[in-house]
């Protein structure tokens, strides 16, 4: 606490029209009372929250019942106590201390105060927190022990986004807001003379943080947000605001906000109702990473195998590129060109089969030049027989190198979308599910396009039989994919 905060006493007693203790009190007799001040919280509480260690070696205020007031410098004697001596009226009966570095010139604390260094909340400015002890009885020679009592939390917001698309990017304002009209903020008044804690003023349901030099940040290292709060059992909303998006996260079980404590809320945008603010616009750019069904030879890199066109009678009318469900897209849906089609016959997301080149598609991310949409349709050839890559864990939150990604289908598929959102971080990557992907293979692409909040155009159980024969579409078939990846996707280009 600064130590302007020496002359606080006197300005609240100047505001209370309450005289100042004379200067000849010293004549009358002075009475030193040994102080020691200790917390009333010291550990985390049962939900895990912690607990601030609000003590500071600093200046303490302070009234008495006979109008002594002033501050006093407060040492640390043992951990969690500090202690002080306070010069009364011999005949005072009562003392009351309280933390003076949320107060201003009048003897109410605003609430909330913004925490500062929000990365270290439990450390932060905590002497901006209110703390008042019950009033300290001076019946008899001393020494006297009060406790401090905290009148407020806090919390620490940590703004990340683990499906990726939003990580790295500036947001400008984030509002609390609680329901049913739940007091987060508001003016408490100190009535200092009677030692206790009056009555709250101005309140509000909400709170808005205005951000500067801050970035959507990941599950490693969030962006945070700290401010004292009012306690109470938090239900509500938290939105973000942004240039390129807003985003609201429903906190429908209540998170209790307990006085003395902090507690931390994580506001992942993957989990929050996200409206983006780019305008939108058909495809410039396709970029295409797919096992056969994508492949056309010719277009493709000559390195990678083809199975279009083909022998098979079944599929021989897909004899030119432009009859693919790519083709189409690009030709009669999108009008737009291709990037890159990195597809390659037989290859799986994670490993292939040994005896045969044919490159995972972890490792053809690197042919793409500037897409502005791609198309994620793999995992076919995972799932078959002779293969069975084995499925994995869902694992969101490790570093992309720690990732198996060429073991494991889930790990794969999941470094798949992260490292394309980290190099392509405006593309819209859109994942397609064939008929043919079975069982947990096409369950767990389904779960991880909904965890980063990805389109999903699925085929499996599709009706039209006549449209697919074996495991690769006939012209029709492609055709009849390229209307309903068009029509499913459109809500996203307009």
């Amino acid at each position: 606490m600064k130590t302007k905060n020496l002359f606080l006493g006197m300005a609240v007693l100047l505001l209370l029209g309450v005289a100042p203790v004379s200067c000849n009190k010293e004549k009358e007799g002075v009475r030193t009372v040994s102080v020691t001040l200790s917390g009333g919280v010291t550990a985390p509480n049962a939900a895990g929250d912690a607990a601030y260690d609000f003590f500071r070696t600093g200046y303490a205020g302070y009234f008495s019942s006979l109008g002594d007031h002033g501050a006093v410098q407060m040492t640390g004697n043992t951990p969690g106590t500090l202690g002080g001596s306070i010069r009364v009226n011999p005949y005072a009966a009562r003392l009351w201390c309280f933390s003076i570095g949320a107060l201003g010139e009048t003897p109410t604390a605003n609430v909330p105060a913004v925490l500062t260094r929000s990365a270290a909340a439990s450390e932060a400015d905590l002497d901006k927190m209110v703390y008042c002890s019950e009033p300290i009885s001076l019946d008899g020679d001393g020494p006297f022990a009060g406790t401090l009592k905290p009148l407020t939390g806090a919390i620490v917001l940590e703004i990340m986004d683990t499906g990726g698309k939003w990580a790295g990017k500036p947001f400008s304002t984030v509002t609390v807001t609680a329901d049913k009209g739940k007091a987060l903020a508001g003016d408490v008044v100190l009535c200092l003379e009677e030692a206790r804690v009056g009555e709250l003023k101005n309140e509000s349901a909400s709170l808005t943080f205005n951000c500067s030099s801050l970035n959507v940040g990941t599950a490693e290292a969030p962006a945070t947000l700290g401010a004292v709060v009012l306690p109470c059992a938090f239900t509500g909303t938290i939105a973000v605001e942004a240039e390129q998006f807003s985003a609201t996260l429903s906190v429908d079980q209540p998170l209790y906000l307990q006085a003395g404590y902090v507690k931390h809320i994580q506001v992942d945008l993957a989990m929050a109702e996200v409206t983006s603010k780019i305008v939108k616009h058909f495809p410039y750019r396709l970029g295409i990473l797919g096992d056969s069904i994508s492949t056309f030879g010719g277009i493709i890199p000559s390195s990678h195998r083809a199975y279009y066109p083909t022998t098979n009678a079944v599929c021989a009318d897909v004899d030119a590129w432009t009859k693919t469900y790519w083709g189409h897209l690009i030709n009669d849906y999108w009008h737009c060109e291709l990037d890159v089609n990195s597809s390659w016959s037989g290859s799986c997301v994670a490993a292939g089969d040994p005896t045969v080149v044919r490159t995972p598609f972890v490792e053809r991310l690197d042919l793409f030049k500037n897409p502005d949409t791609i198309i994620l349709f793999g995992g076919t050839n995972d799932c078959q027989p002779a293969r069975q890559i084995a499925l994995g864990e869902f694992d969101y939150t490790s570093a992309p190198e720690a990732l198996n990604k060429y073991a494991r289908f889930r790990e794969s598929y999941i470094w798949v979308i992260r490292t394309l959102q980290a190099k392509f971080p405006e593309a819209q990557i859109i994942c397609i599910l064939g008929n043919h992907i079975d069982g947990e293979y096409g369950n767990s692409v389904q779960e991880i396009a909904t965890h980063f909040g990805l389109p999903l155009i699925d085929f499996r159980g599709d009706t039209q039989v006549t449209v697919y024969s074996e495991l690769h579409p006939n012209a029709a078939g492609h055709a009849h994919m390229a209307e309903r990846i068009y029509n499913e996707t459109l809500h996203l280009f307009q």
